[in-house]
């Protein structure tokens, strides 16, 4: 079995592991990045045309990093000298009964956030695509919008290979048996080498508890199930008319959002939530009943997409901890291994943050952005 010696390892090449080769490579460093699958692959939670972006968070300690995680696209952007970024506006909506919506508006404006409180009423008559009940209230972010997702992934690849040249290594369809914790430096084994990384950044997704046993109790790979509809007016669901939405009920299974057509496939729409799941053999078929659920919340509030020609589906992983926090901090108390991946399904609008915040970790030992909802430092591979 041949050695390989490495500065910088970083084992998955969705969101958050191709954000941290781009960034590592943009500051000079060599890094080797490791793909179980070959790049761009639909197995877990990076693939697909977009995502939404958005400050308007219920949770202030994630609403006050957005602005930095718009600045980190803006920053990608200049550099792929293409776009990523969507503005569609969006809509968060919900009970009055739950606070939601008084909650993401109090954080907008504490941000200084453009945004307007909506009732029912006010919005289906600024937004009639939308149909809320007496009893319901929205927030209009018009900033918020969508990352052209996979294109995005691919452009942080690219310039970790452009800004790299031949410092930057990348391993497609390399699967990590096993990670060594116990020897001087982390030691990967895979079927035909063994790399020892001198600083090592885990982004695998819903692999991660197959690496780090220990840490299985705490994350929860979960199936998640999405459709794209064709309307029959196709125009009123197009990016300018229908804004990207979050709906929040009032209880913990009864979430969901969408967004508007986009690339031609048609209006996104999907529950926040799922089973929980073994990766390595999930059924990737969305089921008539998951679609019919789906329709159903459409029904109640998106009622002319409804019943609109379903045109594909697919699944996606999340990896879900207790809260739905991000856990990104060293593993085992090493301070050369980072874990930098479980995000609970609301993690790609931060992923190129991410990306800076694991770089600075892995090259300084500290950063200067504010991570405390994410910083983990008691992560143990028990």
């Amino acid at each position: 079995m041949r050695t390989i010696y490495a500065k910088n390892v970083v084992v998955g090449a969705g969101a958050m592991g191709a954000a941290t080769a781009y960034r590592l490579a943009k500051r000079g460093e060599p890094v080797l990045l490791i793909e179980r699958f070959e790049l761009g692959h639909d197995r877990g939670s990076s693939h697909g045309a977009a995502r939404i972006t958005r400050h308007s968070y219920a949770d202030p300690r994630y609403a006050r990093l957005t602005p930095a995680a718009f600045q980190a696209w803006r920053e990608v952007e200049a550099d792929a000298c293409k776009p990523l970024y969507i503005r569609t506006g969006g809509i968060s909506f919900g009970p009055e009964s739950n606070g939601y919506c008084a909650a993401v508006a109090a954080n907008l404006a504490e941000l200084g956030v453009a945004h307007r409180r909506l009732s029912a009423r006010e919005l289906a008559i600024d937004c009639p695509v939308f149909q809320l009940p007496n009893g319901f209230d929205a927030v209009f972010e018009p900033d918020a919008g969508m990352i052209a997702a996979a294109t995005a992934v691919a452009a942080q690849i690219e310039l970790a290979r452009r800004l790299g040249g031949d410092s930057t290594q990348i391993l497609e369809r390399t699967r990590v048996d096993r990670i060594d914790l116990e020897a001087d430096r982390p030691t990967l084994i895979t079927a035909d080498a063994r790399i020892v990384a001198e600083r090592l950044a885990i982004a695998p997704g819903s692999w991660a508890g197959s690496l780090f046993p220990g840490l299985a109790f705490d994350l929860t790979p979960t199936r998640q199930s999405v459709i794209y509809l064709k309307p029959a007016d196709p125009d009123r669901f197009a990016v300018g008319r229908l804004p990207v939405f979050i709906y929040m009920g009032e209880f913990e299974d009864d979430q969901f959002y969408g967004m508007p057509d986009f690339l031609g496939r048609g209006v996104k729409a999907a529950r926040h939530g799922g089973p929980a799941v073994d990766p390595e053999s999930v059924d990737r078929t969305v089921g008539t009943e998951e679609v019919a659920r789906i329709r159903a919340f459409l029904r109640r509030f998106v009622p002319d997409a409804a019943e609109a020609r379903l045109h594909v589906s697919e699944v996606c992983l999340y990896t879900m901890t207790p809260g739905e926090q991000f856990r990104i901090g060293p593993v085992q108390g090493r301070i050369d291994v980072l874990l930098a991946s479980p995000c609970s399904g609301h993690g790609f609008k931060f992923s190129s943050l991410i990306g800076r915040v694991v770089a600075d970790l892995m090259t300084l030992g500290e950063t200067e952005i504010a991570i405390d909802p994410w910083r983990h430092d008691w992560i143990a591979a028990k």
